[in-house]
């Protein structure tokens, strides 16, 4: 029997290929997506889950109630942690953690400059982290405080094997640190990114000892702490604010949480130092992307096999004369229905393994090890893709089974319940389409706004160079000096903080607001294309001593100086008086997901974090190459780190980025699934109506005619989807669009321009099979009446 059921599969697929084509295709591409989206929502869902201790450990959030809402930051100052530890009994352990990359250079290895990922920790941080070391002594981490540990994959690339990594030298900022230990390569699904860990006062000696006892400045380092199991949560917070009130100012406004491990990555309104991150939205649309894209694949094969069942009538009727029952009907069509979805899950998996790396690399970001990799994640979507096949048999079968065999050999279609039901197909699919091609037109706009428009100051061109030596700081005028001299430097300012990427930040006095720090020369506002409102630059004249400070436009609305602020003081800490001399215009210094924080501008004195070049657009290419010739030359052979503000700028939006990004792909591949769905459904609708249309032909219908009669129902369903589907868009993406700081206008023409496109594809799809009905003899179609 069985035998028997696969040769008439085999016989249907190869008489009807385009059919079977569409069929398998569609399912395929809907299970592909199901199973890559699947992928990548395991992996978000898997970030930090991987530490035996993860349920004990939390990070340290200051949180302040302001006008705008609370403000929370995860970058705090240095001398929390060992404070608290100290004091409180259910701490167990601590590790402050500077996460940002660093140069480095190997001595002894040709073009051996680096830039990598870097952690600055405590010894606590191996209390917890389930750091796997493969070479060296795994108990002894920082046996002297200039040991580091280095990444596999790094320590073969400078010294060619693991092992042989360690006892050698690395320099950051022309610091000697010794190889003491080389760890596997941490998981994609870590918070934390590191190929080098390092003590944190070590690697940051810059700092001093100052530096990492300061209660009212920060660094923007993060603090970890392990507590016990038993530990109160509730408690220790308080204990923690106490301990803040006590050294730090104090501020009614603000208080001291703990945020558990599992939650970081998805602590999208913590500002912070965490690489990658992910909204628990989009969590939720992905979801609902992966849902609608495998049920509109779902839909297309049901009335894909409704249209093929109309012209198999006449086989299940012979079938039933001859003496087959109902049930071996029913295993006919759920055979043919496992056999389509068997070969379409094969296709998907070809297709997940195939196009995966181009979706990582595409987004910047790895989902996991493919489907291949992991037997039971592929058996549970072997067995989740058999269940679809039967449930995509049932209907068809049922409604080819149900008709009287007279009514079978008389050519009778299917009734009320099964147009019904196709035209539940047609608004549901035409529903999701218009709202994935609405969602994404609209966030690809958010993002060009955020990333292009109004910024406040001019990010073409610039190029910043990071994280100068002691030395190379020692000659940052000859630096800057030789630069300008470039053809291609247009101007030169050196700072320590640039937009998008900030030293830190510092509360004083009786403000009950956070200001952002920059330590910038006379000639920043310049480089950067921004407007001073009122009063005048720094000086090169002006010093230390002269306590002048500039401030943005929000600073003044904060202190009440809407009338005026220059010639106007602020005291920053007892008896230090700052007297204002300028006002510049807002700027966006973070993304514009947040609010214009305050901006305090004084004359750089000391040491300089960064040089920002602005560069004549017409020969940038030669300019840096003239640029990293010069330093090298000044540094004794040193390599420039640099790196172009707007890619800085960007990468502020890596997570929108990504997520834009696989929306529009999955945009494209709804809007395949939805084109071959409801071509099923158009051809499925005309074969239904065909005597309709040969009777009207024969009474001289005309080709305009009977094109109107058929897209009249089809375009009827496109009127019922849109008025489904543009509430939902409009309250969703409005709702979207709050979360930003900064937002566009719901775009309406974006919905306008949506469903043109979906009429265009329900016109296209519909008068292919109407042109195709309307050349067929109407004799072939009426010879049984």
């Amino acid at each position: 029997m069985l035998k028997n059921y696969l040769k008439v599969a085999y016989r249907n697929i190869k008489n009807n290929k385009l059919y079977a084509s569409l069929n398998i295709l569609g399912l395929a591409i809907g299970l592909a997506s199901f199973f890559t989206i699947a992928l990548f929502i395991s992996n978000e869902l898997a970030y930090d889950q991987f530490h035996p201790k993860k349920d004990q450990v939390f990070r340290i959030i200051e949180n302040i109630n302001r006008d705008t809402g609370i403000e929370k930051s995860g970058g705090l100052n240095s001398a929390l942690a060992p404070a608290a530890a100290e004091e409180i009994p259910e701490i167990l352990a601590f590790t402050r953690l500077e996460n940002f990359p660093k140069g480095v250079t190997i001595p002894g290895i040709a073009d051996s400059t680096d830039r990598i990922e870097s952690a600055g920790v405590d010894e606590g941080f191996f209390e917890w982290f389930d750091l796997k070391i493969i070479e060296g002594n795994p108990e002894k981490k920082f046996q002297t405080p200039n040991h580091i540990l280095l990444a596999a994959t790094k320590a073969q690339a400078y010294f060619g094997e693991a092992r042989d990594a360690l006892g050698q030298i690395i320099k950051i900022r022309n610091n000697e640190f010794i190889v003491q230990a080389v760890f596997e390569d941490l998981p994609n699904t870590s918070s934390i990114k590191a190929d080098m860990i390092g003590n944190i006062k070590s690697i940051n000696s810059y700092r001093g000892e100052r530096g990492f006892n300061q209660w009212n400045a920060s660094y923007s380092d993060q603090s970890y702490f392990l507590l016990s199991e038993t530990a109160d949560v509730a408690s220790v917070e308080k204990k923690i604010d106490d301990i803040m009130n006590e050294n730090s100012y104090k501020n009614p406004q603000r208080s001291m949480s703990l945020q558990p491990l599992a939650d970081i990555h998805f602590s999208l309104d913590v500002k912070g130092p965490v690489k990658e991150k992910t909204d628990r939205q989009y969590i939720f649309t992905f979801t609902l992307v992966a849902i609608f894209i495998l049920v509109c694949s779902v839909f297309n094969y049901v009335s894909l096999a409704l249209s093929h069942s109309l012209e198999r009538t006449k086989e299940v009727g012979v079938r039933r004369v001859i003496g087959a029952r109902r049930n071996s009907l029913y295993q006919q069509f759920i055979s043919e229905s496992i056999i389509h979805v068997f070969i379409s899950f094969i296709l998907a998996t070809v297709l997940v393994e195939l196009l995966m790396p181009q979706l990582e690399l595409l987004i910047g970001r790895q989902l996991g090890n493919g489907v291949l990799s992991q037997p039971l994640l592929l058996l549970k979507g072997l067995g989740f893709s058999l269940v679809v096949a039967v449930l995509c048999a049932l209907y068809p079968a049922y409604l080819s089974t149900r008709l009287s065999v007279v009514k079978i050999f008389k050519n009778a279609k299917g009734g009320f319940s099964q147009k019904r039901f196709i035209g539940v197909i047609s608004i549901f699919q035409i529903a999701v389409f218009v709202t994935l091609i609405c969602v994404a037109f609209t966030a690809n706009k958010q993002m060009h706004f955020m990333r292009e428009e109004n910024l406040g100051f001019d990010k073409e061109s610039q190029l910043i160079i990071n994280r100068f030596s002691r030395a190379m700081n020692l000659k940052k005028e000859s630096l800057k000096n030789d630069l300008l001299n470039l053809p291609g430097v247009v101007s030169a300012s050196y700072a320590t903080s640039i937009p998008s990427r900030t030293l830190g930040m510092s509360s004083f006095g009786e403000y009950d607001f956070q200001w952002i720090n920059f330590d910038i020369d006379e000639d920043y506002f310049e480089t950067l294309g921004m407007k001073l409102l009122e009063g005048r630059n720094f000086l090169p004249t002006d010093t230390e001593d002269s306590k002048a400070i500039i401030i943005n436009a929000t600073a003044a609305m904060k202190l009440g100086f809407e009338d005026g602020a220059v010639g106007k003081t602020i005291e920053r800490n007892p008896g230090e008086t700052l007297r204002i001399i300028g006002v510049v215009d807002d700027f966006h210094i973070a993304s514009k997901k947040q609010p214009i924080d305050a901006a305090l501008f004084e004359k750089i004195t000391g040491y300089s974090a960064v040089l920002v070049l602005k560069l004549s657009e017409a020969s940038i290419v030669n300019s840096v190459d003239q640029i990293k010739s010069v330093y090298r030359d000044l540094s004794g052979g040193e390599e420039a780190n640099y790196i172009f503000l707007e890619d800085q700028i960007n990468s502020q939006y890596k997570q929108e980025s990504v997520m834009i990004t696989m929306i529009n792909t999955f945009m494209l591949i709804a809007a395949i699934v939805a084109f071959i769905g409801l071509f099923g459904i158009a051809g499925y609708s005309t074969k239904r109506r065909a005597k309709e249309m040969g009777i009207r032909k024969v009474l001289g219908a005309g080709f305009v005619s009977i094109q109107k009669t058929l897209n009249r129902a089809s375009f009827g369903r496109l009127f019922l989807a849109i008025g489904i589907s543009v509430p939902l868009v409009i309250y969703w993406m409005d709702n979207w669009l709050s979360s930003f700081a900064y937002r566009i206008e719901m775009p309406f023409a974006i919905i306008v321009a949506a469903i043109l496109i979906a009429s265009v594809i329900m016109l296209l799809t519909v008068s292919f099979h109407s042109i195709k009905a309307y050349f067929i003899n109407p004799v072939e179609i009426l010879k049984d009446e």
